[in-house]
């Protein structure tokens, strides 16, 4: 049981978060996702007319007969948020911290998911993964998905996706439609776990920054400490050639991770802390759905 304090704090965001379901809903959320997998029904003797791929030749070989294998269309989705808890998602210039911004996100696709009557669970991690909650249906469950994305305190403050993308590939029995939200600060190479879970999953990057990460002001000397290390330094911010290293590290870091992405064939979603969380999701949406037409009407 909530208590009350708590479970005001709950149902605050999820009515703050309601109109952002009905934008994604609206958005294509049905149209891109649902349907997108297959799931096996069972085998067949071979009819006149069965796609030559279907036939499953190990069954044919044994039996002596053609047979085919039948799937049928998945009618329900499995829908997993993974979201970056590390200690320099903390960080916010304005409005709203960056770890907002993506609880946003996350609380958004949690009921987006649940409206559509999909399985959808949270995976909270740093260099580790420090809580999962498995996928599943109800208001009880997506209340607790909500305030695990609000309070959870992590144990630890580095971050890496290597580890939660093994766990990931390693805990969910089928195919899922995985968001993994990150601020992409200091990650180490991943290409190898990125293209592991991309073929298991239909991984999708959601990449978080702030603008005074890549837009530094001439504010003098600068003291900082880094949130992850610990590590105190100062920076002369009226130095240009100061400033640009320091922004031109963050674009460099997320620019990478993006030209990573595409080449695996994994969408990403770019988001600013403190603005709108849905633009960018219906931009990959209407991206989504320009090329499945194109893939259409290309068969």
């Amino acid at each position: 049981m909530l208590p009350k304090d708590l479970l005001a704090e709950v149902r605050k965001i999820e009515i703050k978060t309601r109109h952002l379901v009905d934008s994604v809903y609206a958005g294509g959320y049905r149209s891109v996702f649902k349907g997108r997998g297959i799931e096996f029904a069972g085998i067949r003797e071979y009819y006149r007319g069965d796609e030559f791929r279907s036939i499953d030749w190990k069954v044919t070989a044994r039996t002596g007969d053609l047979h085919v294998r039948e799937h049928i269309e998945e009618r329900e989705l499995q829908v997993v948020v993974a979201l970056d808890l590390s200690a320099s998602m903390a960080f916010g210039s304005g409005s709203r911290e960056k770890r907002e911004t993506a609880v946003e996100f996350g609380a958004a696709m949690t009921m987006a998911a649940a409206r559509n009557n999909d399985r959808v669970g949270v995976c909270l991690f740093t260099d580790t993964v420090e809580k999962f909650v498995p996928p599943a249906k109800g208001p009880t469950h997506n209340l607790r998905l909500i305030r695990e994305l609000l309070y959870f305190l992590p144990s630890r403050k580095q971050s890496d996706v290597r580890p939660v993308l093994a766990f990931l590939n390693r805990s969910l029995g089928r195919r899922s439609v995985v968001f993994l939200v990150t601020d992409a600060v200091d990650l180490p190479p991943m290409e190898h776990e990125l293209r592991l879970a991309a073929a298991r999953h239909d991984l999708i990057m959601v990449t978080v920054r702030d603008r005074r990460e890549e837009e530094i002001p001439d504010v003098g000397l600068l003291e900082i400490e880094d949130p992850e290390t610990g590590e105190e330094f100062v920076w002369d911010t009226g130095d240009p050639a100061v400033r640009e290293r320091f922004a031109g590290a963050g674009r460099e870091g997320r620019r990478q991770l993006t030209s990573l992405c595409h080449r695996l064939g994994i969408d990403v979603i770019p988001l600013v802390a403190g603005e709108s969380v849905i633009n960018p999701i219906c931009r990959l949406f209407a991206e989504r759905e320009r090329r499945l037409a194109g893939a259409g009407a290309a068969k």
